[in-house]
């Protein structure tokens, strides 16, 4: 059963002139660049986005809902003004990257929705993807690197109908 973190980022919350330095494909980690930051702003289709809590609320539901729908467990979903994680498995042969396509296209959709608010960019143009190696890494991203994260959290040991935070969603809500 393959189990995978994904994480979505905010479109352009994480630039090449961050202090903490940034990830260039095919290049890795890099240090700050301040001309490649100012060159990705002279191109850049939208503002940045940065995800309050009306926005986490909504990417929370969404991982949820999404693979309640499909079959999948959703095991912790996690958030930041930054980013958002999901950690997925499922039993199935659908690929990691059509489950990872899935949740962010119906996570940028519903975020339009939900929020009535038109935006051309909730994402950056990828997220990334780590397979879960073993147990041990799946315990350790449920107990430590996961609820380490500042914002809202969601893990399936939780009742999504008691969190304050998160409605259990209803197909008749979600229209998709």
């Amino acid at each position: 059963m393959p189990a995978y973190l994904f994480t979505f980022h905010a479109y352009r919350s994480w630039n090449p002139d961050n202090p903490r330095g940034f990830v260039q494909r095919g290049k890795g980690i890099q240090p700050p660049n301040h001309n490649l930051a100012r060159a990705y702003d002279a191109v850049a289709g939208a503002a940045p986005m940065i995800f309050r809590r009306e926005h986490q609320r909504v990417l929370i539901w969404v991982g949820y809902d999404v693979c309640a729908r499909r079959g999948w467990r959703l095991h912790f979903t996690a958030t930041e003004p930054t980013h958002v994680h999901y950690l997925v498995s499922w039993r199935g042969s659908e690929p990691w990257d059509q489950v990872s396509t899935r949740i962010k296209n119906i996570a940028s959709l519903m975020l339009g929705r939900k929020l009535q608010r038109r935006q051309n960019k909730w994402f950056s143009k990828s997220g990334s993807r780590k397979r879960v190696r073993d147990r041990g890494h799946f315990l350790y991203l449920m107990n430590e690197y996961m609820p380490r994260h500042s914002g809202l959290k969601w893990r399936e040991v939780d009742d999504p109908l008691r969190e304050p935070d998160v409605k259990k969603p209803s197909a008749a809500a979600s229209g998709y």
